[in-house]
């Protein structure tokens, strides 16, 4: 394996590892969310609510560097995709992680 290849395999292993995490947090949250409710109505300890709450703030980061993902073939934004005048809709800036090619090159995250 050549070091192009090997630095595009290592990109692409990070950016599966930031998109596994981030939808491990994504559809964490709202069981996370009823169980402190559950014990909050049992124990009134409020402060687990702190729990649900720093889980967002980490989601928040992880979805931050996730979407600021680079591509290691053609180095643009992996999920980003190009807005142009005839392109154009509200959402067409950025693109759910659920995605599985870049959005610039089409390089495949899974192979």
């Amino acid at each position: 394996m050549d070091t192009q290849q090997e630095r595009i395999a290592q990109g692409l292993a990070a950016i599966r590892t930031r998109r596994r995490a981030y939808l491990a947090i994504l559809f964490s949250f709202f069981p996370v969310l009823v169980a402190v409710m559950a014990a909050i109505r049992r124990t009134t300890l409020w402060w687990l609510i702190l729990l649900p709450i720093g889980q967002f703030l980490v989601g928040m980061v992880v979805q931050h560097r996730l979407h600021r993902s680079r591509c290691p073939r053609c180095q643009d934004f992996f999920f980003v995709q190009v807005v142009t005048p005839q392109a154009y809709t509200p959402a067409s800036s950025i693109s759910f992680p659920p995605q599985r090619r870049c959005q610039h090159c089409g390089l495949v995250l899974y192979r």
